[in-house]
């Protein structure tokens, strides 16, 4: 480089540039990759450092004695930045910090490392230094003291050579798809010197005028049958491996026979040869997984009949995918195929994104041009073009809605892509597996589509079929808002921007020429009603959605009953809903009208231009379908409401799914199995059945846990919890100094599970700071990212206390002493008022049922058992679950939550008590 870099970091009191203050400067000073200096120091604050500060910074009181003000290194700070680049972690901030302090201002070129390795590095999932020190790997300095600033300006430079040593590595077109969106960032300084470095050592690098992809690799997903593999014809062949002295034994260290994971192989092998239904509930630890995974593909392989497997979570899937199948693929004795498959708005259109490059003006936000600089890294890499694989950097949720598969435009067997197409790739792997992994969505989607989206299967596993009502519920019901209308509408036609009806218009002279024989003039004539029909579209809309935001006032649900239709209101509604009804109608003869002057044309332009009407007719008539079913607030097994968060919905759903289920499931595969730690209520599977449809009759089992819950751990239930207190504010507090009580004696690791958002919001607000002075780290849900995020933080730091809501009490995986104590605030009861609950308990009612037993009690003791479940998760856990909700023992009710479990003791008692309880257990456990 022709100029010297300067890496720099600071370390603070906190993270506000107004209110903090810097207590260490560290800066290494660089020049074609070697130190040409160094300058660091300690700086007296004027506040007090907190323990916390202390130990995330590894400083010492002591060795602030002597330190001075920041200002007396103002000199000698502007002296070692003079005349280089400053590259910084999170540079605008250690700047803006800086500047403010010294008052001036530094004008020189500023790279942002944190920038960089999100484009070079899309894929990285968390990009904090430490985090990233250890995955990229980045060289760790020798003889390091230990001061944070020291370590992380060593480490930002690493990550810089890191990241300029990739950005040599890439074809010369990457540079040309970079120019445009280069514009007004502070960064580009070092594109274009990797540009011209690349030009100047490597003047042979190719340049390529298509997008340039990874080269396909199969992989184990793909690989060739073996057609003289011998399939094991027996049942017993099954069951052997998982018995002692099994090839599982045999091949994998540290493997242990378990009766369980045996008896629940043997179920599900017996299941699918006889094309029975098979339920079984599988403690943690059971191995389930490995349980039906082998079945299933001895199944496969023998009968020639692809077994579909439905998950709930992502991270199950992943497991599924990385980690066990590849383990299978090493030691079963043939070869088989297993693919996993997603629904289209996962997957890349690299159609879409080449459109999207040709226009980067058009991107006005610099976070979303960036966002698209790591697409451009990773199209480069990826096999899938799968989104999850990316890092959800800024920015790149708005454009994937532009740059994903799911478009109205996409035509997958006739589009110029097709040949490298990942929605392709990926259909076709499915196709070939034998055993194909979806999620409950896709599958629910395949239900819905009348079985268009998968391909054909004849077995299915559900795992986490405890989720298996609710999915159905939320994905045989419908929505819609203003938003998802204005979006259909605007794809159609919008006054600026890509739509259906700029682009016909643009290629009305060439279609003219190259198909003669559609009548045009017709077509056009027709083409030009668009405009005004979808205006008045959106217009309507507008009209509808502003009367149901009065409707709604300041609540966050209100559900439509069959009495509001003897209101007033309710006819000026009536009016709305049948405005937008008729409007969208007549756009929808509009598109027909198109479609029928293209009629007995098959050129391949025509039959593009018949899809993507298609396409929007079906979309238009979603909405449709869903206002005939709000119209008919009559039906009793139908619910409608509106819900507002962030924007406006109306929602409707089915109230009984099981109907449905039995026969767009049960009655039409020959063998389903449904899996979960959680199923059974007091042993006893009949509220699930009921539920989902299945008879008495079918065949279940409950397959115990390995563990040994009562050795392993105790369950504390606090007497007069929270209940004693009237204020929301009283029981943030006291809460807040519970929690800050056991988190000193459990040092952090604790999680803590609301059911209530502005409970763990009050409650983060009052002990943010009381575990701060003591060290421990607070993170919660809806202040520290998403939830991925905020579990790798807890990771990282087990000195740390994380709370969480609703998607916290299932689904994550902590084993270890990272997690020691879970705290259940209160017992998962849905709200009653919630309208899908409300609805479903009238309906209960209403055929001479009781709504608590049938429906509150089962869903909320099945979350309990699944907040209980997140503590011990391999045989070496230790811990304790304290509950602070004493209708558990104070209520008739309590016993279906107790007998649920898989411990049968529990320790009750007042705060003191309990708190007493645990330093006792822990010193025995210490000791």
């Amino acid at each position: 480089m022709s100029k010297d870099i300067v890496v720099f970091d600071v370390a603070t009191t906190g993270l506000e540039v107004l209110k903090d203050e810097i207590i260490e400067f560290a800066a290494l000073r660089i020049r074609d990759g070697e130190i040409q200096g160094t300058c660091h120091f300690l700086v007296l604050p004027e506040q007090e450092i907190t323990n916390k500060v202390l130990n995330l910074t590894g400083i010492k009181v002591e060795e602030l004695d002597g330190a001075c003000h920041l200002d007396e290194h103002s000199h000698e700070i502007q002296e070692f930045f003079q005349d280089a680049v400053l590259v910084g972690h999170r540079i605008t901030f250690l700047l803006s910090l800086l500047e403010r302090k010294l008052n001036v201002r530094f004008q020189q070129s500023q790279w942002d490392t944190l920038e960089l390795a999100r484009i070079f590095f899309p894929t990285v999932h968390d990009y904090q230094l430490p985090y990233l020190a250890e995955r990229l790997p980045l060289a760790l300095q020798e003889g390091a003291r230990g001061h944070r600033s020291e370590m992380n300006a060593w480490l930002t430079w690493k990550l810089f050579e890191t990241c300029r040593k990739k950005s040599l590595e890439f074809d010369l077109s990457f540079f040309d798809q970079t120019k445009g969106l280069l514009e007004g960032w502070a960064g580009r300084g070092f594109i274009d010197q990797s540009h011209k470095e690349i030009t100047r050592r490597f003047p042979d690098r190719q340049i390529r005028t298509d997008i340039v992809l990874a080269p396909l690799s199969e992989g184990i997903f793909s690989s060739d049958t073996n057609q003289t593999d011998k399939i094991p014809v027996s049942i017993d062949w099954v069951v052997d491996c998982f018995s002692p002295g099994g090839i599982l034994e045999q091949n994998l260290i540290g493997y242990e026979s378990r009766p369980g994971q045996v008896k629940m192989a043997k179920l599900i092998a017996e299941g699918l040869t006889s094309s029975q239904h098979v339920v079984v509930e599988a403690g943690t630890g059971t191995g389930k997984s490995f349980a039906y995974l082998l079945p299933c593909l001895w199944s496969a392989k023998k009968t020639g009949k692809k077994v579909v497997v439905a998950t709930h979570t992502i991270p199950l899937q992943e497991q599924l995918q990385k980690k066990d199948i590849p383990i299978l693929e090493t030691i079963l004795p043939f070869s088989f195929k297993v693919s996993v498959l997603k629904g289209k708005s996962n997957y890349c259109c690299l159609k879409s994104l080449q459109g999207y490059m040709t226009n980067p003006r058009e991107i006005s936000r610099e976070e979303q041009r960036l966002a698209l600089l790591s697409i451009l890294v990773w199209i480069r890499e990826t096999q899938t073009g799968d989104l999850q694989e990316l890092s959800k950097v800024p920015g790149l949720i708005q454009i994937w809605a532009s740059l994903n598969a799911d478009n109205e435009t996409c035509i997958p067997g006739k589009c110029s892509k097709a040949g490298l197409c990942f929605l392709l790739r990926a259909r076709k792997k499915a196709e070939e597996a034998d055993l194909l992994i979806v999620n409950h969505s896709l599958l629910f989607a395949d239900l819905k589509t009348d079985y268009n989206v998968l391909p054909e299967y004849h077995q299915l596993v559900i795992d986490e079929a405890h989720q298996v009502y609710q999915t159905a519920l939320q994905h045989l019901g419908s929505d819609m808002s203003l938003e998802n209308v204005t979006r259909i509408i605007d794809n159609i036609y919008k006054l600026t921007g890509q739509n259906f009806y700029g682009l016909v218009k643009q290629r009305l002279g060439p279609l003219t020429h190259r198909v003669p024989s559609v009548a045009w003039e017709i077509f056009e004539k027709r083409l030009d009603d668009l405009p005004e029909n979808c205006s008045m579209v959106v217009e309507q809309a507008k009209e509808l959605f502003q009367l149901l935001l009065l409707i709604i006032g300041k609540e966050r649900t209100y559900r439509f009953v069959a009495s509001h239709s003897t209101q007033t209101w309710w006819g000026t509604l009536n009016i709305q809903f049948e405005n937008l009804i008729g409007r969208i109608k007549a756009l929808i003869a509009v598109l027909e009208s198109l479609k029928s002057a293209l009629s007995g044309e098959d050129a391949e332009e025509i039959e593009e231009l018949k899809y993507v009407l298609v396409g929007h007719q079906r979309e238009l008539q979603a909405l449709l379908d869903t206002l005939i079913l709000v119209l008919n607030v009559h039906n009793p097994k139908q619910v409608t409401w509106l819900e507002q968060n962030s924007r406006l919905y109306l929602k409707t759903s089915p109230i009984e799914v099981s109907d449905i289920l039995k026969e767009k499931i049960f009655s039409r595969f020959d063998s389903v199995i449904l899996t979960s730690a959680t199923l059974s209520i007091s042993n006893s599977f009949e509220h699930f059945l009921r539920d989902i449809g299945l008879p008495n009759t079918t065949r279940t089992a409950q397959v115990d846990s390995p563990f040994d819950y009562e050795q392993q751990m105790r369950l504390f239930v606090v007497k007069k919890g929270l209940g004693q207190y009237d204020s929301d504010e009283e029981k943030a507090e006291n809460l807040s100094e519970f929690i800050t009580e056991v988190a000193e004696r459990m040092n952090g690791r604790t999680l803590v599970l609301f059911t209530a958002h502005k409970l763990l919001r009050d409650t983060y607000a009052s002990l943010n700071p009381k575990l701060s002075r003591i060290g421990i780290e607070t993170l919660a849900q809806g202040f520290h990212g998403e939830r991925s995020t905020i579990l790798e933080a807890f990771k990282r730091n087990p000195k740390s206390v994380l709370l969480g809501a609703n998607s916290f009490w299932e689904g994550i995986d902590i084993p270890g002493d990272t997690l020691s104590c879970v705290i259940l605030v209160k017992l998962p009861f849905w709200p009653p008022s919630l309208p899908l609950i409300e609805a479903r308990s009238e309906f209960l009612k209403s055929l001479g049922r009781d709504p608590f037993q049938e429906l509150l009690l089962p869903e909320a003791v099945i979350r309990f058992k699944q907040g209980f479940g997140r503590l011990i998760r391999s045989k070496g856990d230790r811990g304790v679950v304290i509950l602070l909700d004493d209708r558990v023992i104070e209520k008739y009710y309590g016993r279906f939550f107790l007998n649920s479990l898989p411990i049968g003791t529990h320790i009750r008692g007042g705060n003191s008590l309990i708190l007493r309880k645990l330093e006792e257990w822990k010193a025995m456990e210490l000791g």
